[in-house]
């Protein structure tokens, strides 16, 4: 742990043009004072009588230095008398100039920086000295002013088969600007719930984008002045900048936009029409849409993320017309659940919930019941293949998502659960009580004991048992496949009952890759080779080194087809029919594919075992293989897979 306390410095840039709030003409050319470290407890927030309301911020941003330029006046309420400190969190890199209370002319207030880990996070823990003691319900604001450089570029997520966005902890430069609730780049409290009102300053070319509405925009020449204002309280304010064109429509009152980097503005009008019909039919499901916007923006790293009144889609995605109901409709029905209805810190129920009625109940309501009936037999697998029972866990226990298994428990298993509970209280119930939740729990965090609470009432029944055995305990059915051919019941799956694909090879204990020695594309199946056993579990044999018994009891994955030489030669015996492959062409799925830009993917049993599974990757040419190596394991649940140029051209 290492103290660090603050020296007064003035920055002649910092200005009131630049940071627009007037208040700051008199205040920062005054010296800041300052008091000696006190000893923070181990939770520095415990214990502190104070509500944070609203922020009311103004920002610069600098990308080309990584600078932001702010201030912020943090509007309180006193909860109780003889307050003398208040703890806040900054972003370890801010240094403040100063802070102020404004409500008198009293000089600035006295304070200490610390850096320190909260909740497994770095900030700079600021507590501020009070030059009175308030009473309690009077209220308090304080004027903070703060510079500093934020620059985490964005890593490549660990995950080789597993959907993360990107890692930063929040980011300022050339390529974009990514400020969220991890990067603290306001001073907050934990847990506040608070309004926000934010004019961001930007170079020409830029647009900014945040939470609610856009009050107001200017251009100045040199620099774009944007204000945003969050008129419900919310639990954090998120702010991204690019050079972004934007577009809009106008549905029921809810502005519908897209801001889009240029070289991609053409899918505009296909995310506009999607976005405005999930719009349509989730409004018409769960009630009025809780905010003044939805807008999907365009990221520079990998993302899928949702924000009150916006989603942050990563390049990749939006180029990959990422409106799926597992996509774009997962992220839009967070508008209701979890943007506007807040997970509490017992648990997340949100994935579940939004998860069953976006990546599942939109084929219900498109009256796709075979399609319907699919995503609950994915929901089976996915827990079958990602949860052994001796690494299962209760859904209470899901906080959020950082492994397959945390994936299959709190997103898959979960909407099962709901899926279980609407056919016991029967529909009218079930969706009369999320819009009961909707409308009543807006803007407060509400646990799984406050749903069970919802359910039970507009049920009129006690769902105590039902809760208790399916939320606080781990564990599925263990009934047949012919007591569950709808897959309407949460069972466990025999991996035996899973039909051949890559997840299988995924998730056995034991497992090989078999790379080619030599021909084309040797040197790329190597590269995916060296990133598969860098997730661990696995092991790489060249082919020339490969014997039989080195495959009996494994599952392989068997990289280049037939230029794994004898491994090749004894998968043969397992081959699936009609499938074949030469230098210059494949057949499989009853269709034969040629040209040096087509590649494919395909699994079935190991003819020694069937209890493993081997699946084969080939390419025809290094062109055909390069794109497809990043997203191999997005695959996995497909018997086959054809590529052309890296973009899927038939599947099974």
């Amino acid at each position: 742990m290492r103290m660090k306390v603050q020296t007064v410095f003035i920055n002649k840039r910092v200005t009131a043009k630049h940071l627009l709030l007037p208040v700051l003409v008199s205040t920062l050319f005054n010296p800041s004072f300052f008091f000696p470290p006190l000893a923070l407890a181990d939770n520095p927030f415990q214990g502190q009588s104070v509500e944070l309301l609203a922020h009311d911020l103004s920002v610069e941003l600098f990308p080309d230095e990584h600078k932001i330029l702010a201030a912020d006046k943090v509007s309180m309420k006193v909860l109780a008398p003889n307050l003398e400190t208040i703890a806040f969190m900054l972003h370890p890199a801010l240094r403040i100039t100063q802070i102020r209370d404004i409500s008198s002319d009293r000089p600035p207030l006295m304070f200490t920086a610390q850096e320190r880990r909260v909740n497994d996070e770095l900030v700079q823990v600021v507590t501020v000295q009070l030059k009175s003691t308030p009473e309690g319900g009077e209220a308090l604001n304080l004027q903070w002013v703060y510079e500093g450089s934020i620059n985490d570029p964005p890593r490549e997520p660990r995950h080789l088969r597993f959907v993360t966005p990107s890692e930063t902890s929040g980011h300022i430069g050339k390529d974009g600007v990514y400020l969220s609730s991890e990067t603290h780049w306001y001073p907050d409290l934990p847990k506040s719930l608070a309004t926000f009102r934010l004019q961001v300053r930007t170079p020409e070319g830029w647009e900014s984008v945040s939470n609610g509405r856009l009050v107001s925009r200017e251009v100045d020449g040199r620099t774009v002045l944007a204000t945003w204002k969050v008129s419900g309280r919310d639990e954090a304010l998120t702010l991204v900048a690019n050079h972004f064109v934007k577009k809009q429509l106008e549905r029921n009152g809810v502005t519908v936009a897209t801001y889009l980097f240029p070289e991609d503005a053409q899918l505009a009008d296909e995310y506009l029409e999607a976005s405005a019909q999930y719009l349509d039919a989730y409004t018409k499901l769960l009630g009025s849409y809780p905010f003044p916007k939805f807008a999907v923006v365009e990221n520079f790293f990998a993302s899928g993320l949702g924000m009150p009144s916006y989603t942050l889609l990563g390049a990749g995605s939006i180029r990959r017309r990422y409106i799926q109901p597992y996509a774009l409709g997962h992220e839009i029905v967070h508008s209701w659940i979890g943007n506007h209805v807040f997970n509490d810190d017992g648990g997340n129920w949100v994935e579940g919930l939004t998860t069953y009625l976006s990546n599942y109940y939109w084929y219900e309501l498109q009256g796709d019941v075979q399609k319907a009936r699919d995503e609950r037999k994915m929901m089976l697998w996915n827990y079958a293949l990602y949860v052994p029972p001796d690494q299962d866990y209760p859904i209470a226990a899901f906080k959020r998502k950082t492994s397959p298994r945390d994936n299959a428990i709190g997103y898959h298993k979960a909407a099962m659960v709901f899926h279980m509970l609407r056919r016991k209280i029967g529909d009218e119930r079930f969706f009369g009580a999320i819009r009961m939740l909707v409308k009543e729990d807006g803007g407060r965090r509400v646990g799984w004991r406050d749903l069970e609470r919802v359910f039970s009432r507009v049920s009129d029944s006690n769902l105590r048992e039902f809760f208790a055995r399916w939320i606080e305990q781990p564990g599925a059915l263990e009934v047949s496949a012919t007591e569950n051919p709808d897959y309407e019941l949460f069972r466990r799956i025999p991996r035996r009952e899973i039909p051949p694909i890559l997840n299988l090879f995924v998730t056995d204990p034991q497992r090989v890759v078999i790379v080619p020695d030599t021909g084309i594309s040797a040197d790329l199946y190597s590269q995916l080779a060296e990133r598969v056993v860098q997730q661990g579990g696995a092991r790489s044999l060249q082919a020339s080194a490969t014997q039989a018994s080195d495959l009996r009891d494994t599952s392989v994955l068997l990289l280049g087809g037939p230029l794994a030489g004898p491994a090749w030669a004894w998968a043969l015996a397992g081959l699936p029919p009609g499938v074949e492959l030469a230098a210059n062409k494949f057949r499989v799925g009853g269709k034969e594919y040629t040209g040096e830009n087509a590649a494919v993917l395909f699994s079935f049993r190991n003819p020694d075992n069937p209890e493993h599974v081997v699946s084969v990757f080939y390419g025809l040419s290094p062109e055909a293989v390069k794109p497809v190596m990043p997203l191999l394991f997005f695959y996995g649940w497909n018997s086959h897979v054809v590529f052309e140029k890296g973009r899927v051209i038939a599947r099974d």
